[in-house]
């Protein structure tokens, strides 16, 4: 629903429309302030940024973090986990606004999966 809702923005090109979506979770993420990129709080973010928005190398991303690419590894499937949980609220919220505002077929949209994300080390 939440990427459909999104086809008029993205001139209903469905993968510019996934990327506009996945780039507003993305930015949900974002910690406040500077980004910085030695700053715990920033580390997830920054994993994803650097890895699906600019596609740079695992091993570049894990040399200018300054962790090692099997910690990147795991902390990436920990990035990726919460980037699924805010879509996953997201989508949550797109329905419920559907339902108060009476669309039809909303209430029939089957319930999100609930999400575990493994806690990094």
């Amino acid at each position: 629903r939440t990427v459909n809702e999104t086809m008029a923005s993205a001139d209903d090109d469905p993968t510019r429309a996934l990327r506009l979506v996945l780039g507003q979770a993305l930015e949900r993420l974002r910690p406040e302030g500077k980004q910085n990129f030695t700053a715990p709080e920033w580390l997830l973010y920054n994993i994803l940024e650097m890895r699906f928005v600019q596609g740079r190398k695992v091993r570049e991303i894990a040399d200018r973090l300054a962790i090692s690419e099997s910690d990147l590894y795991r902390k990436q499937r920990v990035a990726i986990g919460q980037l699924a949980r805010v879509l996953s609220e997201m989508e949550q919220t797109n329905a419920a606004e559907a339902i108060a505002a009476g669309s039809p077929g909303a209430s029939r949209r089957p319930a999100p999966v609930p999400m575990s994300v493994e806690k990094s080390r």
